[in-house]
């Protein structure tokens, strides 16, 4: 009996030791099997991003100037210390985004958070916020909370590329006008990757794409669009040209060319070139008013009536497409101009009044070029139609509000309008009148049937082009930066210094041309979409108590099972 007890003992012993010899070989097999895997693969690179709107992908037109950066990237952003939930959540997602491009630039990409008031008194950090003022940071004032203690804090949501002995700014807080905080930081986030790749596209850039904006025409002078060339200068090679004075085919040279408030007539000449450089792919963008309208035509007189602009461009626009009507647009959503009231004892005083001339456009569209911009600044802007060319792609890319009316020309422009609150039924039928379309697909020549308009046939003639894009603007003011003469100082793009509120204008114009210019594919990155998913506050608040309870007891009531769950498995595997 004893002897049997014994014989069945080592039998077990033995079925067990050769069990673990096998599963030690079994395990052994599994390393090999993986460092046979990785030494297989190692030469590949994927990542799978299993989020819904992909916000861990990179763009190929972003992957592509990643691996342009063949030297170290180096980028200080200044998003580290106590922040209030949705900037830690920018914080975390610039990180991320990041990480992504440092992947596709070799690891050249490198990166540092810091938070540059960690040690800094009052003092201290003013001189702070002056420096990356300086480099072109803007700093905004956050609440915090600390010890039930609520309190404002001074940050610099930005962030600085250093490349090959370049500085280049990028503030990562996009405000929007009348936007609620959540929005302003998801909006921020859903532009990391378009406002990062940009900095790249700055950074490595060798050739620029010349643009051409024409100055024969009484069109907006070198100052008053400073600030807006400045901006395509670091995308283009930006240069100023006569029209008139030089061949057709020079014109061919440019990938864009800006029409910006022409207010002398084009000859037929002219004409010629601008259509002849269409039909050959060329890129324009109008910004063609009807009306003469300045509130510099206001002096001892309150008013004053709207003249016409004889430019002898409507038979062109119209048979691309588009008519840009006689009129003026008043639109209760508008920006205001200072002016003199009297107070209750008969003192002068300046306010700033609403001025229905000045409309203020919301972008609703989903469109790449308008997609979270700020509001657009419009100064006594035409409204625009359309033709029925059904071959025509027709964007409508802004618009006026609901509450707007057209008023058709001549125009009386008075000052006391200001003083009138408006009454909401005038605007009743009216309303969302076009101001900015953008116009795709085929375009025939204005010449094509005019046979013996210019006196040289033997010029180079193209009748019709199948795809080409451009993009119409009934207002020259909408990149026109104010400037005080007195200094010379040049106010930014959008910036408007009576108000002092900032506008979309400059990001909006940038668009338009890198659309229209730009092959890149970057600008088709803006119309990434990242879904807000945020907390119901009421339903936290009201069911803490149970969220919490089942966050500490489930865990523990999980691991209980699975421990009575594998003994009872294990008891069964090696009972004998």
């Amino acid at each position: 009996m004893v002897n049997k007890e014994n014989n069945k003992l080592k039998k077990s012993s033995s079925i067990w030791g050769d069990k673990k010899v096998a599963s030690i070989i079994e395990l052994f097999m599994v390393l090999i099997l993986l460092v046979l895997i990785n030494l297989i693969f190692s030469g590949y690179f994927f990542r799978l991003d299993m989020t819904k709107e992909k916000r861990y992908s990179l763009s190929d037109a972003s992957k592509k100037l990643a691996s342009k950066v063949d030297d170290v990237l180096f980028v200080k952003v200044y998003l580290e210390g106590e922040f209030p939930a949705g900037f830690k959540r920018l914080s975390q997602s610039t990180k991320e985004m990041l990480d992504e491009f440092n992947i596709y630039s070799n690891g050249n990409l490198q990166y540092e958070f810091i938070d540059p008031f960690a040690e800094a008194n009052s003092k201290k950090t003013n001189e702070i916020v002056q420096e990356l003022g300086s480099k072109g940071l803007q700093p905004t004032s956050v609440q915090t909370k600390k010890e039930d203690e609520l309190s404002q804090k001074i940050i610099v949501p930005g962030a600085i590329f250093y490349y090959k002995g370049r500085e280049i700014p990028l503030n990562l807080l996009k405000q929007q006008f009348g936007a609620v905080p959540e929005a302003v930081i998801n909006s921020s986030i859903e532009l990391l990757e378009y406002e990062i790749a940009n900095v790249l596209r700055i950074a490595t850039q060798k050739q620029s794409k010349k643009i051409a904006f024409l100055d024969d025409h009484g069109e907006l002078g070198q100052w008053e669009v400073a600030d807006a060339e400045a901006e395509l200068k670091k995308f283009y090679e930006v240069k100023r040209i006569p029209l008139s004075s030089i061949p057709p085919e020079t014109l061919k040279e440019y990938a864009g060319v800006v029409i910006a408030k022409p207010t002398l007539p084009f000859s037929e000449f002219d004409k010629f070139k601008l259509d002849q450089y269409i039909m050959s792919g060329g890129k324009v963008m109008w910004l063609v008013e009807t009306q003469i309208a300045d509130m510099d035509s206001i002096g001892k007189q309150t008013y004053f009536m709207t003249g016409s602009y004889e430019t002898r461009l409507e038979d062109m626009l119209f048979r691309y497409g588009v008519r840009i009507n006689s009129n003026l647009v008043q639109d209760a959503q508008c920006n205001g101009i200072p002016i003199l009231t009297s107070t209750a004892n008969g003192t002068p005083e300046q306010k700033i009044l609403p001025w229905m001339f000045f409309p203020i456009a919301a972008p609703t569209s989903n469109h790449p070029i308008v997609k979270n911009i700020d509001h657009v600044w419009f100064q006594f802007v035409n409204s625009i139609d359309t033709t029925t060319n059904k071959k025509l792609k027709k964007t409508v890319l802004l618009h006026s509000s609901p509450y707007s009316k057209i008023i058709g020309a001549p125009v009386r422009v008075d000052l006391n309008l200001a003083r009138i609150n408006p009454d909401p039924s005038m605007f009743k039928g009216g309303g969302n009148y076009i101001l900015a379309l953008m116009l795709e697909g085929p375009f025939s020549s204005i010449f094509q049937y005019r046979a013996g308009a210019l006196s040289d046939p033997s010029l180079p003639y193209v009748d019709h082009i199948d795809n080409n894009k451009m993009i119409v603007i009934s207002d020259g003011d909408v990149i026109r930066n104010q400037r005080k003469k007195s200094t010379g100082e040049i106010f930014p793009l959008g910036y408007d210094r009576y108000t002092q509120q900032q506008f979309g204008n400059k990001r909006f114009f940038l668009n338009c041309m890198d659309f229209l210019c730009d092959d890149s594919g970057i600008i088709e990155v803006r119309g990434k979409e990242i879904t807000l998913r945020l907390l119901n506050k009421a339903k936290v608040k009201k069911e803490k108590l149970q969220w919490q309870l089942l966050n500490m007891v489930a865990p523990i009531i999980l691991i209980l099972l699975f421990g009575f769950i594998n003994g009872q498995v294990r008891k069964r595997k090696y009972s004998f």
